[in-house]
């Protein structure tokens, strides 16, 4: 043994020399300084803490083992201090974990632990104080190092996986990229055995397939020779409890190696020797357990090598492979000078094997911000293998002739040299003094490089070659530090040379190219345009602005009454209260476009909509008819005739004869005289009620627009005014207003003519026939019953010549709209109104004449004693004191003036007339106290000031009255306001400080409805299962904006603040969604506490600088300004997100796959991953194997659609709960390639667009029909297009193409027959991913999809014939597919009342 070692040293001593012999002949003693000498100065930087310091560059050298990485070290030392003249001290880095965790400003860093990182100045200086070191310096009494690189197995991963939660960002340490080299895990042999083989047998050592074979087992010592020498391993027994050993153990297991007894792994080919392995398997030592060498193990066992492996330990391993002791393998890798004195021989492996991590120039940060040019160095410094493999070899060779005291001396020794022998790769790592970086240029006053400023670019001069500040030409910007001119973009302009920015386009102004020097204007394409917001870039973001509307022959016109214009190039829209006739005999070009009509009667009628549209159930002039069958409702709309509303004519028909007749009988009573006071007090009460209902009739025909309570009220008094309408005559039969207008007008007549019925039968039974001697009795009954309904009879009349004036310029019948006023523009119907009203009027007007005279002959007639006169006319002067007999003058007139006023042209006019009626009768009442009963004055002026006042109360309606009057009820207002707001500051404070402890919503989902909504929903179904069995989340609910989101204003509310997470959903547009931007960014600010878990779509982009930088172009934000959000965060946001890691959805996506994506947000491992990905094809429990296998009813979507998939599946998870009193009705999904097994009874075939052009999805259907299966259809999307003949024709065209390469070769007539069968049974709406879509629509949708697999009586698919048809079926749909109304099927379906209520509000 002494004898080797000393052939050992000799032959160091002759490759040292020979190694040297290249490098220029140097000493320390004779050289000290090894390239040039200058003066050395230490760095100026600020330290976390907030205090500048001056401190030497300290470069960190690696602990054992790591002798690679302390030579470089050396080097990067000798340039750093020789040519930058930057003052450098080498410390040690015997815990790599504690100097990063100690440079990324760990607090509690000297125990090994992250918990916090410091980032403000106080915190770090308590942190320095506390862990001795200098008051606002990094003199730390162990110096920790400023650089280090940082080994390629230990700290950086253990880093980033252990404090997972920590932004790491935020802290003072950077990676300045790797060394340049590379660190490989070998399998060596002695080269002595080596070359004892080949000179021998020519047998190779060096390659692998030697040890497949016993050939190389007589150079080796036998795994035996071993144990009885005493070597055993570190760690004996087949497991550990300690869990890094244990995971190196497993990992042995799972590549198929076995453990023996005495703790030796042997490969597959080893172990299958039996007992023999101890004799023939050749010996392998191995360093350490912490140290999993994969890839190596792995190719051993692969490739059949007989290896029996052994861990010894790094000492053991070490003393056993320095000395040569025993004849082995050992692992070891080839960056270390350890073993390199020995040059061993690499065993090369079937496969090349993976390099580990190169190792990673780690800075602190302030450092680099002190010296560019040690940024620049160090950035550049990058030594390859070949070079580093020199510096290891010279090294090795000086260890191993010890020609060294301490290490530190040898590598200064080894740097020195090895830099001075390639001066051309040092010239290349050197900055240039004058060699400025990209964004400065040269400063010849200050021999220093200084950063371009704002509006100028630094360039390269082609003729000195170095870099000078140029300003912006005009059309472009130039930042601050920029190295080139960035083109204004779409919608900006610069004007002059050296500008900062570009200026937006302002409205009328837009750029539509890159480089804009002006913007063009939008009054050049559009007469009157602008744009609706700055910065346009297309001419076609050219529009009308606001209160304007498009016309293709003047531009943009003004927008008159009548018209809401929102502005843009489309239709104006109707105003509410308006109505817009189309006028079909001309275009849009023309001036007769439309005419609008104001809606005076209600409007309700005419809702804010497009032109021409009424409300519901409304047609017609002003929307005032309603359809055939339906009839008028007090919301303005019409709807169909309820069974109680027929019964209101009939009561009509019934009470008013009977009221007729009771009149008639209470006057047939020629002794007045002898009646008390009570009755006549009774007659008069009476008289003024129905006085005071007829009058409020006529107001509420007045053209004031009531609003509810009072509008209903008002409306249902009008049967008073003989308003028939109010009976609802249009649930017996449709009427012309011609009709209606007469049909009131007779209804006087019929009353007089029944009340003359009544009269001869009365005659003729209880007064023996005497006619004549009744006559006063006549007379008398048919002037009460004129004197009574005088204002209605009168109201009655005028209706043609109450004209409503429009905003263009015609003028109708303000109670039927529908006709125009006027000889010239009213048709035939207005006139023969007309010439009615005035008939009648010129009646009404006679029989107050006659009344006047009447009581003009008063005195005479009683002078005359003239019986037949007093009886025949009591009815006008029996409710007057004898005095003041001729006061009925007084009402009849006014009951006249009142049935007029609503002829008056506006609704201010109509007021003041009928105050002025009511004031001047109040007068003269109060003046005469007329009435022949004390009380009935009283009476009569009480009812009067109720009338003055709810007159006044009227005038608040109109739109010209002055809110003056309102001014007690603003400082109510005003009052009640701040109340309102203290208590709603008090209920935030509340809700404030609940949400500090417990956020109602666990997580949030971001997400696009169209891309990924019914996904969103079936996360949310996961989610909240899975949250409702953990302790953390059980009291907290799922976030989605279909179920919770009552108020916009709150979206970004409830992600802020009232969410611990978000879960954002990104399809393939989510980043083109303005308000799913809005959230992200939310999102970002709110971070490191609020936890974002990204799930990507296998379609989905990540956004490049491109589109993050131009993002303004790409999508419309401008919606978001409101919320504070501009595109500056939301460039930042996307910047963050790009490489924030997540999970990835599977193109193919599958119930487990929605299983593992939810248990990893739920646990928290996303936290952990990076970019994890779901496979495809995940591994199957046992349990959910071949789900559909066995299952009744199957739910088959399109599984190439995302969207249609999770339809199902959110199917399958909605319904299964309701089918527990039949669990065999339980819906299992069939995944791709599934096949319909012969025990399903009913496939649910989840309907979208291209489904049928899916060869999955064609194959279930045709596997379902060879069994008979009843089917029902589920509509998945609101535009899926239905198969008419049209696309049935396109399908036979296409269908053999596309679904033949996947083995479907049925005939195409054979797959219309089976689609159009589909549509045979009804089917059912279920859209989860549509906004309206709520939770407790799903599960009334469930239900119904459940009764129906209840009930079993859905249409089967018919058995494919021969000739691809059943008997007598057809190719083409006999009847078009229907879709199950809910509001139909609430009965049959068994619905709760809340759920029908749920249902009839949604449809």
């Amino acid at each position: 043994m002494a004898s080797r070692r000393l052939a050992q040293i000799i032959s160091s001593f002759i490759s040292l020399a020979s190694c040297w012999a290249s490098f220029p002949n140097c000493t320390f003693e004779s050289c000290p300084v090894c390239l040039s000498d200058g003066e050395q100065k230490p760095l100026v930087m600020d330290g976390p803490d907030g205090q500048a310091y001056a401190a030497p560059f300290r470069i960190g050298r690696a602990a054992e083992y790591w002798d690679s990485q302390s030579i470089i070290a050396n080097v990067l030392g000798i340039l750093v201090s020789e040519k930058l003249g930057i003052a450098v001290q080498y410390v040690p880095a015997a815990d790599e974990t504690v100097a990063v965790l100690a440079m990324s400003n760990c607090e509690n860093w000297m125990s090994g632990e992250c918990e916090h990182i410091i980032t403000d100045s106080i915190s770090a200086k308590a942190a320095a104080e506390a862990n001795n070191s200098a008051s606002g310096s990094k003199l730390f009494e162990d110096p920790l190092p400023d650089m280090m690189f940082h080994s390629e197995v230990l700290g950086w991963a253990e880093r980033e996986s252990e404090y997972a939660s920590l932004d790491w960002t935020k802290t003072y340490l950077t990676r300045v990229g790797t060394a340049g080299f590379l660190s490989n895990d070998r399998l060596y042999a002695f080269r002595e055995m080596a070359e004892e083989a080949w000179n021998s047998e020519e047998v190779v050592l060096d390659y692998w397939r030697t040890y497949t074979t016993p050939t190389a087992s007589s150079y080796f010592e036998t795994p035996r020779q071993l144990m009885a020498a005493g070597v055993a391993a570190e760690v004996l027994g087949c497991t550990s409890s300690d869990a890094l050993v244990q995971a190196g153990m497993d990992v042995h297991t799972e590549l198929g190696y076995t453990c023996t007894q005495e703790s030796w792994w042997l490969t597959p080919a080893c172990a299958a020797l039996g007992n023999n392995w101890t004799d023939e398997c050749i010996p392998v030592l191995d360093d350490d357990w912490g140290y999993v060498k994969a890839d190596l193990y792995k190719e051993m066992a692969r490739s059949g090598m007989r290896l029996a492996k052994l861990t010894v330990g790094y000492d053991l391993h070490y003393e056993l492979i320095f000395n040569f002791q025993h004849r082995t393998l050992f692992h070891w890798w080839d960056t270390d000078t350890m073993f390199l004195g020995r040059r061993p021989v690499i065993v090369n492996m079937p496969a090349s094997l993976a390099s580990a991590e190169p190792p990673s120039k780690v800075v602190y940060a302030p450092v680099l911000a002190a010296s560019e040019q040690l940024k620049v160095l160090v950035s550049n410094l990058l030594i390859p293998n070949d070079k580093l493999d020199q510096m290891l070899q010279h090294a090795a060779t000086a260890i191993d002739a010890e020609l060294f005291d301490d290490n530190p001396q040898m590598f200064q020794k080894v740097a020195c040299d090895w830099l001075r022998a390639n001066p051309e790769l040092v010239a290349s790592w050197l900055p240039d003094s004058r060699a400025c970086p990209p964004g400065q240029a040269y400063d010849e006053s200050t021999s220093q490089c200084a950063i371009c400023p704002t509006g100028t670019y630094s360039a390269r001069n082609e003729s000195t070659l170095l870099r000078e500040c140029v300003l912006c030409p005009p059309g472009s910007f130039c930042l601050e530090g920029g190295t080139s001119p960035v083109l204004c973009p779409k919608g900006s302009y610069a004007n002059a040379s050296g500008q900062g920015e570009c200026m937006r386009c302002l409205p009328p102004g837009y750029a539509d190219t890159l480089g804009s020097i002006d913007c063009k204007s939008c009054k050049l394409i559009i007469a009157g345009g602008t744009t609706s917001f700055a910065a346009a870039t297309s001419k076609d973001d050219c529009t009308c602005p606001e209160r304007t509307y498009y016309r293709r022959d003047s531009g943009c016109t003004p927008c008159t009454e009548g018209l809401s214009c929102p502005g843009g190039l489309e239709s104006p829209w109707q105003a509410e209260g308006y109505y817009a006739r189309l006028l079909p005999e001309y275009g849009m070009d023309n001036k007769e476009w439309f005419e609008i009509f104001k809606c005076h009667a209600d409007v309700r009628r005419c809702p804010h909509a497009q032109l021409g549209v009424c409300s519901e159930g409304r047609e017609g002039l002003a929307c005032t008819t309603c359809k055939a069958g339906l009839t008028s409702r007090d919301d303005g709309t019409c709807a169909e005739c309820e069974g109680n509303d027929p019964a209101l004519f009939a009561l009509a028909c019934l009470g008013v004869p009977a009221a007729v007749v009771g009149l008639y009988l209470l006057l047939d009573n020629d002794l007045v005289a002898k009646q008390p006071h009570t009755v006549l007090l009774v007659g008069i009460i009476g008289s003024m009620i129905m006085g005071v209902l007829q009058q409020l009739g006529t107001i509420a025909s007045t053209s004031i627009e009531w609003v509810d309570p009072v509008s209903s009220m008002l409306d249902m008094l009008m049967v008073f005014s003989f308003e028939i309408e109010v009976l609802r005559v249009g649930c017996i039969a449709s009427f012309s207003p011609l009709l209606l207008y007469v049909g009131k007008l007779c209804m006087a007549l019929m009353m007089l003519g029944f009340m003359l019925l009544v009269h001869v039968a009365v005659v003729l039974l209880r007064h023996r026939g005497r006619f004549r001697d009744r006559a006063p009795t006549l007379i008398r009954s048919i002037g009460t019953l004129l004197l009574v309904f005088q204002i209605a009879i009168a109201g009655a009349s005028i209706p043609p010549f109450e004209c409503s004036t429009h905003p263009n310029r015609f003028t109708t019948v303000a109670r039927y709209p529908t006709i125009l006023c006027g000889w010239e523009d009213g048709g035939q119907e207005w006139r023969s109104m007309a010439m009615i009203g005035m008939v009648s009027t010129l009646v009404v007007c006679a029989w107050v004449a006659g009344c006047l005279a009447v009581i003009y002959q008063m005195p005479r007639q009683i002078e005359k004693n003239n019986e037949f006169y007093m009886r025949s006319f009591t009815f006008l002067f029996m409710r007057f004191k004898p005095d003041v007999y001729w006061f009925t003058v007084v009402p009849i007139c006014r009951n006249l003036l009142v049935s007029l006023a609503p002829t008056l042209p506006d609704s201010t006019s109509q007021i003041l007339c009928l105050q002025g009626f009511q004031l001047l009768y109040v007068v003269v009442v109060a003046h005469y106290s007329p009435w022949r009963v004390r009380l009935g004055n009283y009476l009569d002026i009480t009812i009067t000031m109720a009338l003055l006042a709810f007159l006044s109360c009227a005038a608040f309606f109109v739109e010209t009255s002055s809110m003056k009057a309102v001014a007690w009820l603003c400082s109510i207002l005003v009052v009640f306001m701040f109340f309102l707001n203290a208590t709603i500051l008090g209920l935030a404070g509340f809700q404030l400080w609940s949400h500090k402890y417990r956020k109602p919503f666990s997580f949030f989902l971001c997400h696009h409805k169209a891309g990924a909504g019914a996904f969103a929903r079936l996360l949310k179904l996961h989610l909240t299962e899975l949250c409702s069995k953990s302790l953390r989340h059980r009291h907290q609910k799922v976030f989605i904006d279909s179920d919770d989101l009552k108020n916009l204003e709150f979206l970004f509310d409830y992600v802020g603040s009232q969410s611990e997470h978000i879960v954002v959903l990104m399809s393939e547009e989510l980043l083109l969604r303005p308000w799913c931007m809005g959230e992200l960014v939310t999102a970002h600010l709110h971070q490191p506490g609020l936890k974002m878990v990204p799930v990507r779509w296998s379609d989905f982009t990540r956004p490049d600088d491109e589109f993050i930088s131009n993002y303004s172009s790409h999508v419309d934000c401008s919606c978001l300004l409101p919320h504070n959000i501009t595109i500056q965060m939301i460039q930042s946001m996307l910047g963050w997100l790009r490489d924030l890691p997540g999970l990835s959805l599977p193109a193919l996506l599958t119930g487990d796959a929605v299983d593992h994506i939810s248990r990893n947000i739920v646990s928290g491992s996303f936290a952990r991953i990076q970019d994890a990905e779901v496979s495809d094809d995940p591994p199957k429990t046992a349990s959910k194997r071949g789900q559909a296998t066995g299952a009744a009813v199957v739910v088959i979507a399109d599984t190439s659609n995302t969207e249609s998939v999770s339809t199902a599946l959110v199917l399958c998870k909605m319904v299964s709960p309701l089918t527990t009193q039949d669990p065999s009705l339980t819906p299992r999904y069939l995944e791709k390639d599934e096949d319909v097994a012969e025990s399903v009874k009913t496939c649910i075939f989840i309907l979208s667009n291209g489904a049928f052009f899916e060869a999955s999805f064609v194959k279930s259907i045709i596997q379902a029909a060879r069994i008979e299966t009843m089917v029902l259809p589920i509509i998945a999307q609101d535009g899926f297009r239905f198969p008419g003949k049209e696309f049935l024709e396109d399908y036979k065209q296409r269908a053999s193409s596309m679904l033949a390469p996947h083995g479907i070769l049925e005939p195409p007539e054979i797959l219309v027959q089976l689609i159009s069968s589909l549509f045979k049974e009804i089917a059912i709406v279920f859209s989860p991913q549509d906004y309206s879509s709520t939770e407790e629509l799903l599960k009334v949708k469930s239900r119904a999809v459940n009764d129906r697999l209840m009930m079993r009586q859905m249409t089967r698919l018919s058995p494919i014939t021969l000739h691809g048809k059943e008997e007598g079926a057809s190719d083409e749909m006999t009847e078009p597919p229907v879709i199950e109304k809910d509001e139909d099927a609430n009965a049959e379906l068994c619905l709760t009342p809340d759920e029908s209520e749920l249902v009839t509000e949604l449809f």
